[in-house]
């Protein structure tokens, strides 16, 4: 009877140790899901803010050649926008000294 009783305990303390280890395997993989998710989000985030940066610049340089007269045609060339896209942009006025 006793060798039963402790190999029923030893069971249950195997059992438990399982558990125990598959719940600290699963909080370890949300854990490095959730570091892997943040990462790619801020890299993305980056990668966005860059873009935009760059067609802002763009459209600055737009405008500064619109200001001075220049054909659309060269600018659609230059910046690779389109003859709609150089068209919605608003020409700032200029300052007069």
């Amino acid at each position: 009877m006793e060798t039963y009783k402790s190999s029923v305990l030893e069971y249950y303390d195997v059992q438990s140790a399982m558990m125990c280890a598959r719940e600290e395997g699963r909080e370890e993989g949300i854990l490095k899901g959730i570091l892997k998710g943040r990462k790619e989000g801020i890299q993305k985030g980056i990668e966005k803010g860059i873009e935009k940066g760059i067609e802002k610049g763009i459209e600055k340089v737009i405008q500064k050649c619109l200001q001075k007269n220049m054909a659309i045609e060269d600018i659609v060339f230059l910046t690779g926008y389109s003859k709609e896209q150089i068209m919605k942009l608003e020409i700032p006025k200029q300052h007069s000294t």
